[in-house]
C-alpha cells in the first residue's frame, strides 16, 4: 500500500530545539530509505517539514515505523498519513 505523509515540524520549539535531534533524524530516514519503507522524501519549501511516499502493508505498519523517527518521539513532528490508490479518472478511462 502507498501512503503520502505529511510532516509538519511542531511551532512550539525553536530552532535550537530542533538541532540536537537532526543528526539522529537524518541517520533514521536513511535508514527507511535504505529499507525501501520510504519510497521517496521531500522537504517542504514552506521549511515546515517534510513529504514522504512510503510502501507499506497498512497505515498501522508505515505509522509504526514512522513512530520511530527521533523528532516524532520527542513529539516536535506532527504526521498525516493518506493511503492513496491509482488515480480513479485514469482506472475509469482505461475501463472504457
Amino acid at each position: 500500500m502507498k501512503i503520502v505523509v505529511v510532516a509538519t515540524r511542531s511551532e512550539n520549539h525553536t530552532a535550537e530545539e530542533f538541532a540536537p535531534h537532526l543528526p539522529a533524524e537524518s541517520k533514521k530516514a536513511l535508514q527507511l530509505v535504505a529499507a525501501d519503507v520510504v519510497r521517496e522524501i521531500y522537504s517542504r519549501a514552506d521549511a515546515k517539514g517534510a513529504i514522504l511516499v512510503l510502501e507499506a502493508e497498512s497505515e498501522e505498519a508505515a505509522r509504526a515505523q514512522l513512530n520511530e523517527l527521533p523528532l516524532v518521539q520527542a513529539g516536535m513532528l506532527e504526521l498525516e498519513l493518506y493511503p492513496v490508490g491509482p488515480y480513479r479518472g485514469i482506472v475509469a478511462a482505461s475501463e472504457a
